[in-house]
């Protein structure tokens, strides 16, 4: 089955700015939040022409001081006919919000001391060995606060379904850094604890929940089994064109990282236990000191700057107005929610909706803060005097995302500040304590050190993974890339990105590029596990591109020239390699349409979208001459070394701008 929302392109979702100029800044004072203020702020934040112009269907709950505000459905289950949401019976994949669940079941074992926290996982999976290759201990925290370590594992067969014993083992990742060194989100440590779960209790995963938390909460519309019952009920997926998407398979079948099913009333029940320290009317799930640790700081890059829980996240700090939140969202094709949390306000919210155009969550929260939590006030304080370009000098460097290396920064020391440079512009920080920066806006920005003392990691808590610093051993230039060259911006870019790795010497910018060098760029790019299957193609086996090759055959991307060759020798033309990058976007990138672009001919009638695509798109340098009238991509021409560099740079720069 295909990975969703784990890779690449899955982080646009996260920073699309679909911010609603309704209610733009804070209030001064903050407006009571009861039933009847909330229903009337849902009702028209609904209404917004930016929001109904997104909606297919949606519900909200609100929950404070042990009371549930608002469970109200909006827009449509089925936009055909015209079912509407309903809070107590339609369903909504709620996504990696799934894995606050497997955090509670591991906290519940925790209590019972069937499980210690900060025990080597191996002890509880004596016939599953986990590779690690670093000598330290990983731990049932690690895999909770997303430290583990692991590499992207292997990758699982598209046809089989799993049972998650055989998913886990079959996927194992290696543990290929320290655990505890860096934060790096990954799905497949939640898979694990899962995995957990069942060997300690001696029950299913889902069993587990079912009896241990969906029967005490009255949950009684929630699964982690996509049923004959869960069909009949769920909401219609639909892609960012709001037309009807497929529904994807939980891989594995009860897939605790991500595959849970539930309702708007089941999720209420939730948010009241959670808000009420683990208690749910007569019924308690969890130990009030237990939801403290969930909800506390445990994993963070500084500590004045929000961080990571058991099973939370703090994505949107910058929406919190100074308050306490925690929050986990989650994400499939056709499906996205989110959960947050206010402690200290005793206060829970929960949305979903069922398609792909737009992120209501970011001007949900928003608005929601800015009316019942407005801005505390408190502003950062910056040394003084400020501190020297020398003394800055320790920070400067490329930081490249842990989990996506294509999301980078370029920190450069002036007198006073630092300057940052990414996809979305520039940025000036200031210093108000030792690895404690801000930006203009007042977001923070934490730095790391290693155990020489030198900066390693940078974070602005907005990207779910720290960046690492790149040792200038890794940068690379090529003998006949000068700075100068047309191609040079893209070239170097993508050095920058990490995508070109370990190269030294010359580039041969002008040479047509290869199919199966083609394959070893976007298979590492998108970040999809590299499969371990024999090669299916004849002419591939052997090769140095095999497994990449392989990989994009059983995720969908290629065929070959019939059933048993590849030519990973052949030189590429250009419409295979928009074609070929065009069905790995529609895979990786929840609703990605291709824009309608006049093309010139000659191409292929089977390459036309994704030509469309990469036109539509500019994902491409001068190779392309963009002019009134048809344009001519050239689509029957060998792919150029160049070439591909820039069609792989602006891709990067277009799925990694804010």
């Amino acid at each position: 089955m295909k990975k969703i929302m784990m890779l690449l392109l899955a982080v646009t979702l996260l920073l699309q700015t679909a911010f609603i100029s309704a209610d733009p800044k804070a209030n001064d004072d903050a407006v009571k939040l009861d039933k009847r203020d909330v229903r009337a702020f849902a009702k028209q934040f609904f209404e917004q022409k930016e929001i109904a112009d997104q909606l297919a269907g949606a519900v909200l709950v609100v929950v404070k001081d042990g009371e549930v505000l608002l469970n109200e459905g909006y827009g449509y289950a089925d936009i055909a006919t015209k079912k509407p949401v309903d809070p107590h019976k339609t369903v909504f994949r709620i996504a990696s919000v799934t894995k606050l669940i497997t955090a509670v079941g591991i906290m519940q074992l925790a209590e019972t001391g069937k499980v210690d926290l900060n025990k080597d996982v191996q002890t509880y999976l004596p016939d599953t060995q986990i590779p690690n290759k670093t000598g330290f201990p990983l731990t049932l925290k690690h895999l909770l606060t997303h430290t583990s370590g692991f590499d992207n594992g292997t990758a699982a067969d598209p046809n089989k379904q799993y049972s998650l014993e055989q998913y886990v083992k079959d996927t194992m990742s290696t543990v290929v850094v320290k655990p505890g060194e860096e934060y790096n989100y990954n799905n497949f440590g939640y898979d694990l604890q899962g995995y957990v779960i069942e060997k300690v209790s001696a029950l299913s995963y889902e069993d587990y929940l079912n009896k241990h938390l969906f029967d005490p909460l009255g949950m009684a519309n929630s699964s982690l089994i996509f049923s004959e019952e869960v069909k009949e009920v769920i909401a219609t997926p639909y892609n960012g064109e709001l037309k009807q998407a497929e529904h994807t398979i939980n891989e594995p079948i009860n897939m605790p990282k991500g595959g849970m099913f539930s309702t708007g009333t089941d999720m209420a029940n939730f948010l009241l236990a959670m808000v009420n320290g683990g208690k749910f009317g007569g019924e308690r799930i969890l130990t009030e000191t237990s939801v403290k640790e969930m909800v506390k700081r445990q994993v963070t890059i500084h500590p004045e700057l929000p961080g990571v829980g058991y099973g939370f996240e703090t994505l949107h700090s910058q929406s919190y107005n100074g308050h306490k939140v925690v929050e986990k969202l989650g994400d499939l094709p056709g499906f996205h929610s989110n959960l947050w949390l206010l402690p200290d306000q005793n206060t829970g919210m929960f949305i979903a909706f069922n398609s792909d155009k737009g992120n209501l969550r970011i001007p949900f929260i928003e608005q929601f803060m800015n009316r019942y939590f407005p801005d505390t006030g408190n502003k950062p304080t910056f040394i003084t005097p400020a501190p020297t370009k020398g003394q800055l000098l320790r920070f400067e460097g490329q930081y490249n995302h842990l989990r996506n290396p294509a999301r980078n920064f370029s920190i450069t020391a002036t007198e006073g500040s630092l300057i940052v440079e990414d996809s979305s512009g520039t940025h000036i920080l200031r210093q108000a304590s030792d690895m404690l920066f801000y930006d203009e806006e007042g977001n923070g920005v934490g730095f790391k050190v290693d155990g020489n003392g030198d900066i390693s990691y940078f974070s602005n808590n907005k990207t779910g993974s720290w960046y690492k610093k790149m040792l200038k051993s890794d940068m690379h230039l090529f003998n006949d890339v000068p700075s100068d060259h047309p191609y040079a911006t893209y070239i170097y870019g993508l050095v920058k990105a990490g995508v070109l790795k370990g190269v030294v010497g010359s580039f041969e910018p002008a040479k047509a590029m290869t199919r199966g060098q083609f394959m070893g760029l976007i298979i590492p790019l998108s970040t999809y596990p590299i499969t371990t299957h024999p090669s299916t193609f004849v002419d591939t086996k052997g090769h140095l591109f095999e497994q990449e090759i392989q990989t994009a055959l059983e995720i969908g991307i290629i065929q070959g020239y019939s059933g048993s060759t590849f030519g990973p020798d052949k030189p590429l033309s250009r419409e295979q390699a928009a074609s070929i990058l065009w069905r790995l976007v529609r895979i990786l990138l929840v609703g990605a349409t291709p824009e309608k672009v006049e093309l010139k001919g000659p191409f292929s009638s089977w390459a036309s979208e994704g030509i469309q695509y990469v036109v539509g798109n500019q994902l491409h340098g001068p190779d392309v001459k963009v002019a009134t009238g048809p344009i001519d991509y050239r689509a029957k021409d060998n792919m150029l070394n160049q070439e591909v560099a820039a069609m792989l740079y602006r891709l990067l720069q277009e799925a990694t701008k804010e």
